[in-house]
């Protein structure tokens, strides 16, 4: 996880009054001191990765050993402020490594609360983790990613399908698979029309998106299952039907054992092919036997706390989620609907684009028919829930005889911190 032969690494990347806390200390007498690690945020544990990075940098000739003793187990569900691990060791040692350990800490555990809440929210569909083109290297994805598998792996004991693996090879074994899921993006559509006008062929008239979908089968034959996108013209139920006639038809994928499915991915500035806003309100109130777009509001809310809306209003979350543009509700439902009324019932649907905890909890109160979840949105929305603190809550002085003397102090405000 580290350079482990470079004698400064912990030393060029920690606080500047950490690594003065320490020099004191070392001129001092150094002491055994215990530290509480919590996150100020409801969470779930995901810290392994952090302690094994700790025992690693954490000097192997320090004369006062490192013990981590861990109150609750690695995807624990844990409330804001309880400690999810006591760290005991040099104070010379330990003050220096803080900064790196709390940069380590956060992004997981908020990662995997994240996550684990989505799973929850739909429990019969499975995810994909597509986070790492948002995020800022390796070392974020790495982390939000183990987040999101530790997450994952807790609502599957509570009933849930959760995430089925990541977008790339770095992270895929996190989610004990050995390579990254994912088929194709819009470039590749941008590419088969692109081939399709070079010869003179009319992409009104043919599908790109089924060009794209026959370059696809023919160059990765040994793969059981294919996702097509099909926003890229704005046609995705006419190119969907267009796909399926030929992957079901004679001589198609489908008589080779190959399944099918489509990635919904409409982007906010239109609606799906077909809706409109008065048609998506037909839709939903259809779906849901409701009366009025305001009752089908209330359904869609059905169990939220204001504070959980994120500052959006009822009639946001309708526009965002329900009626209005994008990749909502209604669309799901609609273009479900339109495959089925074709005869065409096999192919799964893949959602994506800004599905968060909100979003997901959404299509869940609605039964919205999702078969996969490809998104990334369980990466820390506000930077500042991802905050890791430790406090030294105990610091033992040598007692002159070969034991330690003990004293209980923190800071006013965390006496909540303190060993029982």
């Amino acid at each position: 996880m580290t350079d482990a032969l470079d004698p400064d690494f912990v030393a060029r990347r920690t606080d500047a009054y950490f690594a003065k806390t320490a020099e004191i200390v070392a001129a001092q007498g150094d002491v055994r001191v215990t530290y509480a690690v919590f996150l100020r945020t409801d969470c779930v544990v995901a810290i392994d990765r952090a302690l094994e990075f700790l025992s690693e940098v954490y000097p192997k000739t320090a004369a006062i050993p490192l013990e981590i003793s861990r109150p609750v187990t690695e995807g624990t569900l844990l409330h804001s402020g309880k400690p999810m691990a006591y760290l005991t060791g040099s104070m010379v040692a330990l003050s220096p490594i803080e900064t790196l350990l709390l940069q380590r800490i956060g992004f997981p555990c908020v990662s995997a609360f994240n996550a684990f809440t989505m799973c929850l929210a739909l429990p019969e569909a499975e995810f994909l983790a597509m986070e790492a083109r948002h995020a800022t290297g390796d070392d974020m994805h790495l982390s939000c990613s183990y987040g999101a598998a530790v997450g994952s792996r807790t609502a599957k004991l509570m009933g849930a399908k959760g995430f089925i693996g990541t977008s790339t090879d770095i992270a895929a074994p996190l989610f004990e698979t050995e390579h990254g899921l994912g088929t194709m993006p819009h470039s590749l559509i941008g590419y088969a029309k692109a081939r399709m006008l070079a010869e003179g062929r009319d992409p009104k008239a043919e599908s790109a998106t089924l060009e794209a979908a026959k370059l696809y089968c023919a160059q990765f034959t040994d793969e059981a299952s294919v996702t097509v996108l099909n926003d890229y013209d704005g046609r995705e139920i006419s190119d969907a039907l267009a796909v399926c006639r030929w992957f079901y038809g004679a001589g198609g994928p489908a008589e080779q054992g190959r399944r099918l499915a489509f990635r919904l991915d409409t982007h906010g500035g239109r609606h799906l092919e077909g809706l409109d806003w008065e048609e998506s309100v037909r839709t939903l109130l259809r779906w849901t036997h409701r009366h009025t777009p305001g009752e089908v509001a209330k359904l869609a809310l059905t169990g939220f706390d204001y504070e959980e809306l994120g500052g959006m209003s009822a009639d946001e979350v309708r526009d965002k989620f329900l009626f209005g543009t994008g990749v909502t509700a209604a669309a799901a439902i609609f273009f479900r609907k339109a495959l089925d009324d074709a005869g065409f019932r096999e192919p799964r649907i893949v959602v994506s684009s800004g599905f968060d905890t909100l979003k997901c909890r959404v299509f869940g109160n609605l039964s919205v028919p999702v078969d996969v979840v490809g998104t990334g949105s369980f990466l820390p929305s506000r930077l500042s829930r991802t905050y890791a603190t430790a406090d030294i809550v105990r610091y033992e002085l040598p007692d002159g005889v070969g034991g330690w003397k003990a004293f209980d102090l923190v800071k006013a405000g965390r006496e909540f911190l303190k060993l029982a």
